[in-house]
């Protein structure tokens, strides 16, 4: 009887031999993609990039200092990089700073001096955020694809490898794909001003950020949610499909 169950017919080997293969193969096709990902990144922050893997277990682990050192660290390192020094990376590295120093005032601290500190660093943050991204704004909105291209070229100029031209095209996407979102990085920085104003009581600059944010993009349910709740009204409730399947900005 044992035997009849735990037996294996001619098909069932065949099955197992299939899935087997299956998942052999997608492993395969895992390896080289990534690895072909990484052959495109540019190697001079393929380090930065290993900083970031441990992001999410540090906020999921709500470790505040650890977070708060990664994102110096790589910050630094971004600092460091020609190319970089004035990236929209470091901006959105300062706008992750704010989030953390936002969270240990509004939820980490008692004492209102304290948590005054944290907000001033935050809105800190905040500020060379918006001042990174100004920069790099003026520096490759204007580009057409052909001078972005030749840009990048010179940029890159110090890298040896024979992938180059993949690097140099990878880099351009990137950048295309940051130009796009912008307006998008831009709200969401002007989002995390409006709760710090609002938390200084400084009532009319929330209003005023939070109102810029949602102009930049209308879909930022967080800065609507806070506007509503400034302006004395309910908080905005997101469906469950609007959740999964958040609007495009156009």
């Amino acid at each position: 009887m044992l035997k009849e169950i735990f037996s294996i017919n001619t098909k069932t080997k065949k099955l197992i031999f299939i899935m087997s293969l299956v998942a052999l193969t997608g492993l395969i096709i895992a390896y080289f993609y990534y690895g072909s990902i990484n052959n495109m990144e540019d190697p001079r922050i393929l380090h930065v990039k290993k900083l970031h893997s441990s992001y999410n277990k540090f906020v999921l682990e709500n470790n505040m200092t650890e977070v708060l050192t990664l994102l110096d660290s790589m910050d630094g390192e971004y600092a460091k990089i020609p190319h970089y020094e004035n990236s929209f990376e470091r901006g959105v590295l300062q706008t992750d700073k704010s989030s953390v120093y936002l969270n240990i005032a509004l939820y980490q601290v008692i004492d209102e001096d304290e948590k005054l500190v944290y907000l001033d660093k935050a809105e800190e943050c905040l500020n060379k955020s918006i001042s990174y991204y100004d920069s790099w704004k003026r520096t490759y909105s204007e580009l057409d694809s052909t001078h972005l291209k030749n840009k990048i070229i010179s940029d890159f100029s110090d890298i040896k490898s024979d992938n180059i031209a993949k690097i140099v095209d990878k880099r351009i996407r990137d950048i295309d794909e940051a130009l796009y979102d912008l307006d998008k990085r831009y709200s969401v920085t002007y989002t995390n001003l409006g709760i710090v104003m609002r938390h200084k009581f400084h009532q009319d600059s929330a209003l005023m950020y939070y109102r810029k944010a949602v102009e930049l993009w209308d879909d930022n349910h967080a800065a609507k949610s806070n506007l509503n709740v400034l302006l004395g009204k309910e908080p905005l409730k997101r469906g469950v499909l609007e959740k999964i399947f958040p609007k495009e900005k156009e």
